[in-house]
């Protein structure tokens, strides 16, 4: 990680769940061109009561690496993070990106960390079709073979502490607070952060403003990182 200098432009990336930092490594190049991009890992402790607040306090705190102020991108639980660390930190943030997202709660997931919690098998096929479109699926692509992997190797323990805080999350009443430009990228096909949870979102933001992607589930804006980092930049305000 190169350091901390904070007169450059910083973006900071949070990834989903059950994924890691290298989710972001397609975007990553093409913001990096010109730009510092931090990838840290927002993967919550097993046994979190509170995975994203807690998550968003571990990296606003001294010991986070965080600079002293960033665009900040998140996906999906990410994007959860991401609202809190706003939130907590508002003067730490430049801009806000959430991707694939939402700021209510998604109760079914309370289920699905139970059974994670219970040791059931998971269904990579399953989960990969909520996640891609069939033609993504069919070309079998480097974001799909990653994806399946996070999926089979993943700390079941830590994913389904991030379920049950999605199944939670409720920040309804709180994101007016946030000031600062906020850009909404919306997957058509989403089942969980669907683009009428998004537009709810962008209506409850001063500065919001939603794309929503037409034909996408909620991957597939990982398999263009050019285009998925081109809409991010494009929310960016100097």
């Amino acid at each position: 990680m190169p350091p901390l200098d904070n007169d450059v432009e910083w973006w900071v990336l949070l990834h989903g769940t059950p994924l890691t930092p290298a989710a972001w490594d397609g975007v990553a190049a093409h913001l990096g061109r010109r730009r510092h991009v931090l990838c840290p890992a927002a993967t919550p402790s097993g046994n979190a009561r509170d995975a994203a607040a807690e998550l968003a306090a571990r990296l606003a705190s001294t010991n986070g690496g965080l600079p002293e102020r960033a665009h900040l991108v998140g996906h999906s639980f990410g994007g959860q993070v991401a609202l809190d660390l706003a939130l907590l930190a508002p003067d730490r943030i430049r801009t806000l990106t959430l991707i694939c997202s939402r700021d209510t709660p998604y109760p079914a997931f309370a289920a699905a960390a139970a059974a994670l919690r219970r040791g059931e098998p998971v269904d990579p096929g399953a989960v990969l079709g909520r996640w891609f479109t069939a033609a993504e699926l069919a070309a079998a692509g480097p974001v799909v073979r990653y994806a399946r992997s996070c999926i089979e190797h993943g700390d079941c323990r830590s994913w389904a502490a991030a379920l049950e805080a999605i199944a939670r999350y409720d920040r309804a009443d709180r994101v007016a607070a946030i000031s600062v430009p906020v850009t909404l990228i919306a997957a058509e096909h989403d089942q969980v952060s669907t683009p009428a949870a998004m537009s709810a979102l962008a209506g409850r933001l001063p500065r919001g403003s939603l794309t929503v992607l037409p034909g996408a589930a909620h991957l597939s804006p990982f398999c263009d990182p050019a285009a998925l980092a081109g809409l991010i930049v494009r929310g960016r305000v100097a």
